[in-house]
């Protein structure tokens, strides 16, 4: 391949062209040759831009420190990304709560419910509350990962809830960003 820094038009000569070029190296290693871009100053910006951009600032912000988080990197590693790159889209994107297992719950201390959620980087906790049909809180705690990696938590009732009626069950979901969604049964 031809020495890309020692050619005359690449660099920015002007010439026929009168626009200075930039050149741009990917992490694959291929370069990227193009117009230095131009910027106006008198910029006018529609009405849902500055918040884009607060939201791409703050996304910015989180993944500097998130980079050095140890659930990013072995993470990133095993997708061939950056965890620069993988915080950023954890910022953006919720986890889902897939489905809540109630099965094997007669209403028991001791007895298991579990939960499904999702995320596009990982799902941090899950927490699962238990109301009565008056909306009173009767018992509520965080579930526990079934395996490493497995979009399965399982969480174990402290105490004897009344299963007449139905007691309502959420379950709510967290990515490491702190974003959440949550699933309610009743």
């Amino acid at each position: 391949m031809a020495n890309i820094y020692g050619n005359q038009f690449a660099r920015g000569r002007r010439g026929v062209f009168s626009q200075q070029f930039v050149n741009h190296h990917t992490r694959s290693g291929k370069t990227i040759v193009a117009r230095t871009p131009v910027f106006d100053d008198n910029i006018a910006y529609t009405e849902g831009q500055p918040m884009q951009q607060a939201a791409v600032r703050d996304a910015a912000i989180y993944a500097c420190y998130a980079e050095h988080v140890d659930d990013y990197i072995c993470r990133a590693q095993g997708l061939e990304t950056t965890a620069y790159a993988l915080a950023v889209a954890g910022w953006y994107g919720a986890p889902r709560v897939l489905a809540i297992d109630v099965d094997r719950w007669t209403g028991n201390a001791g007895e298991t419910i579990r939960v499904k959620a999702k995320d596009n980087v990982m799902v941090a906790r899950v927490m699962l509350v238990i109301h009565d049909p008056q909306g009173q809180t009767l018992e509520s705690g965080e579930a526990v990962q079934s395996s490493a990696g497995s979009a399965w938590w399982s969480y174990a009732t402290q105490s004897h809830v009344p299963m007449t009626p139905f007691p309502t069950v959420q379950a709510i979901a967290f990515d490491l960003p702190g974003n959440s969604d949550s699933f309610t049964i009743n």
